[in-house]
C-alpha cells in the first residue's frame, strides 16, 4: 500500500488504495450486473414522471444505434413558417420546394419577450414559448403521429442544404416531442456556425447564394419511449439570443462585431432530390 510518513505517522495514498482495490475487486469478485454488456443505458418510459423507466444493455454503441430512418424535410408551397402551419418530416421523396426565413441579428424580440420574461425553472424542457414564436424567423417540421409507443434509441443526425445572402450565419435546430395532449418534450438540439461546416479548425466563408452542406451531429444520446399518437417536431432557427454570442454575418471576427456591422442574413433551406435535407431518427 502506498503512503509517506509525516510526523511519524503513516498517511495512506486514498487513490492508491482504491485502484488496489478495484483490481481485486475486478479480479476476483464477482462481476456487477450493471457490467453485464459494454452499453449500459435507461430508457425513459412515455410521458414526462420519469418514472418506470428501465435499464438496457447492448454489446455495442454501434450495434444499438444501427440503421436510423431518415425522415426529410418537405412543405406545401414552401411554407413552413411556424406552428400552425408547419411543414413536413416524412420517409417520402421530398416535393422539390424550398423553404426560407430571416434572421436580423438587431432584433431583439426574442430576447426580450421570449427569454427574458422569467426564468422557467419548472417547466424547463417543456415550455412551448420559443417554438410558438417562431414566424419569419424560424422554420418548423412535423411528422404525422405515431402509430404505436416507439422507443427512440440513439443520435439524431441532421443534414441541412442551405443557402444564405452573406458570408456567414449561425444556425440552431432543436426536435422535440409532442404528446397526443399537447405536451412538448425537448429530445436534442444543436447550434452551427456557417463558416465550420467542413472543419470546426478552419473557417470558411459562404458565398451569396452557393448551396451548402451543413450536418449536424454532435453524438448526443437519446433513449426514451415516444407515446402512442405523437409527434415529432423539428425547429431550425438561428439564435438570435440573450444567451448566446450573436453572430452579425458580416464575415468578420465574431467576438469583434459589433452592431454597426450587422447584416440581415435571408436563409434558404433545400429539399429535393439533388439536396435532400433531412434527418435520420433512430426508433427502433
Amino acid at each position: 500500500m502506498g503512503g509517506v510518513k509525516f510526523g511519524g505517522a503513516a498517511i495512506v495514498d486514498l487513490n492508491d488504495l482504491h485502484r488496489q482495490w478495484y483490481d481485486w475487486t475486478m479480479k476476483n469478485g464477482p462481476k456487477p450486473e450493471f457490467l453485464k454488456n459494454h452499453v449500459a443505458y435507461y430508457l425513459l418510459a412515455p410521458g414526462n414522471t420519469g418514472a418506470n423507466g428501465e435499464w438496457k444493455y447492448a454489446d455495442g454503441l454501434e450495434t444499438l444505434t444501427a440503421n436510423p430512418r431518415t425522415f426529410y424535410l418537405d412543405s406545401k408551397n414552401g411554407d413552413a413558417n411556424g406552428v400552425f402551419r408547419s411543414g413536413l418530416l416524412s420517409e417520402n421523396n421530398p416535393s422539390g420546394s424550398t423553404d426560407k426565413f430571416t434572421y436580423d441579428p438587431l432584433d431583439t424580440k426574442r430576447g426580450e419577450n421570449v427569454e427574458g420574461i422569467d426564468p422557467k425553472e419548472k417547466t424547463f424542457a417543456i415550455d412551448q414559448t420559443y417554438a410558438l414564436s417562431i414566424g419569419t424567423d424560424g422554420l418548423v417540421y412535423h411528422t404525422d403521429p405515431l402509430p404505436n409507443e416507439t422507443p427512440l434509441i440513439g443520435c439524431p443526425r441532421l443534414t441541412l442544404w442551405v443557402s444564405i445572402d452573406t458570408p456567414d450565419v449561425d444556425l440552431s435546430v432543436d426536435l422535440y416531442e409532442i404528446q397526443p395532449d399537447g405536451t412538448s418534450i425537448a429530445l436534442w438540439n444543436d447550434i452551427r456556425r456557417l463558416r465550420y461546416r467542413e472543419s470546426l479548425r478552419e473557417g470558411k466563408l459562404v458565398k451569396p447564394g452557393e448551396i451548402v452542406r451543413c450536418d449536424f451531429n454532435p453524438g448526443l444520446f437519446v433513449a426514451r419511449r415516444l407515446m402512442k399518437g405523437s409527434r415529432l417536431r423539428l425547429i431550425v432557427s438561428s439564435p438570435n439570443s440573450i444567451l448566446w454570442q450573436k453572430n452579425y454575418c458580416s464575415g468578420g471576427v465574431v467576438a469583434e462585431e459589433t452592431a454597426k456591422d450587422a447584416r440581415t442574413c435571408h436563409v434558404r433551406v433545400y429539399h429535393d432530390a439533388e439536396h435532400p435535407s433531412g434527418i435520420q431518427l433512430p426508433l427502433r
